[in-house]
């Protein structure tokens, strides 16, 4: 299930009027969050989604922004629609679609996040064969934000802001095709909420999905400030692995080759003959089964890809793997593998973010901030923190430089220290 949407358009034109008293004169984008802009958050999680191109709808001192960010974001390439008059929300997406070269994209706020799994939302999108879809989000004693009605998928009306003790509301993430523009007014100034999407909520093709993960709205101090305190503690040190709180809420996610088997040097285990398990490993995949509420397997596989091997014989071998890890008491809930050539630069193969997002697609319970990844290359690592999970790098009697928080020999050791 490989992301077919890798465009987004981000809102970043604000000009942060309700935080100058905590930001000064800096655009809304940049506030910074314990010395780094918040939108450097916003990127952060789109990297995570897949997403391989942004196009900054901006305005308000733009300068800053590129200064900051220029044309690259790690492998993000960004554009920017520079407001030489303020255009309002519709008019900013109007004038930022010339740079989207897809038929569908996504529309971001610049000043909100939202923690959704855009593959969902993508999939829901296609589903509905729908012109825009909203990521909804469910809110309890709230009166700063409108009120959103469903029946079923579709959305049937947008009411005004008032206090309400539960409330679905725009959560600012948008799912979009391009025929929307057969429905802007002609006009360059318009607001996209109200000439678009109140306007045309009964008689066109607007879908909800209502999400449960972490939203924040930084327009106003005390929510800016919370997601300083956030990220605060997001940023403390890590425990000692045995004393993170790890319970059947948690998830792990495993490598497969170097992790579960030895690798074949500049080969593949392409057949059980050649298959041969590091020792311990079953039974620390049995102990890991109580302890984890799921564990899944992600592998990249481009020996598949390369047509040295076919799909059956990878299913051959994973079942192998299961079946032998059953007869020690444990079990893996699911594997994951990439068939995709390294050449292809597809986000389902690590260190893209596909499979996590696949998994997660599956089991929309995970949460990645209480999930662990175990694998032994620096592109397993880099999957595991793009997507915000504990990570340990197993040496394999190698010495490594590496960005995981915790290193140890193999999966028996670490079972040992959970």
């Amino acid at each position: 299930m490989d992301i077919k949407i890798r465009e987004v358009i981000v809102l970043a034109g604000g000009l942060g009027t309700r935080l100058r008293s905590e930001i000064g004169e800096f655009p809304k984008p940049l506030a910074p969050i314990n010395g780094e802009p918040f939108l450097t958050h916003v990127f952060k999680y789109l990297q995570k989604n897949g997403i391989n191109k942004v196009v900054l709808s901006v305005g308000y001192k733009w300068e800053l922004i590129k200064e900051k960010y220029g044309e690259q974001w790690k492998d993000i390439s960004i554009k920017y629609a520079v407001e030489k008059e303020r255009l309002g929300t519709g008019g900013a997406i109007k004038l930022a679609m010339h740079q989207i070269t897809s038929d569908d994209f996504y529309v971001l706020n610049g000043d909100t996040l939202f923690d959704v799994n855009l593959l969902t939302l993508e999939t829901f999108h296609f589903k509905n064969k729908a012109q825009c879809s909203l990521a909804l989000k469910e809110l309890k004693n709230v009166d700063r934000y409108g009120c959103v009605e469903v029946q079923g998928d579709r959305i049937s009306a947008f009411q005004e802001k008032e206090f309400r003790k539960e409330t679905i509301i725009n959560g600012g993430i948008y799912c979009i095709n391009k025929s929307i523009l057969n429905e802007f007014p002609n006009q360059d100034i318009f607001s996209f909420e109200s000439d678009y999407l109140e306007h045309n909520t009964l008689s066109k093709s607007i879908y909800g999905n209502v999400f449960k993960e972490y939203f924040i709205d930084i327009g106003i101090p005390e929510d800016y400030r919370a997601f300083e305190n956030k990220i605060n503690e997001d940023n403390k040190p890590l425990p000692i692995l045995s004393q993170l709180p790890i319970d059947k809420s948690w998830t792990l996610f495993l490598d497969r080759d170097g992790v579960f088997n030895h690798q074949i040097i500049d080969d593949y285990v392409k057949q059980v003959h050649e298959l041969k398990i590091i020792d311990g490993v079953p039974q620390a995949i049995a102990e890991f089964t109580k302890l984890f509420g799921k564990l899944l397997v992600v592998t990249n596989q481009q020996g598949i890809g390369k047509k040295l091997m076919s799909e059956d014989d990878m299913h051959h071998l994973n079942g192998y793997i299961e079946n032998l890890i059953e007869t020690y008491g444990g079990q893996l809930d699911k594997i994951y593998f990439a068939p995709q050539l390294r050449e292809e630069g597809s986000n389902y193969r690590k260190n893209g973010t596909g499979m996590g997002l696949h998994a997660k697609y599956d089991y929309p319970d995970i949460d990645f901030s209480k999930s662990i990844l175990i694998g032994d290359s620096e592109s397993d690592i880099d999957f595991g923190i793009k997507l915000g999970m504990k990570t340990i790098m197993l040496k394999n009697s190698r010495n490594l430089n590496t960005k995981a928080d915790y290193i140890f020999e193999n999966l028996h050791d670490v079972a040992k220290n959970l």
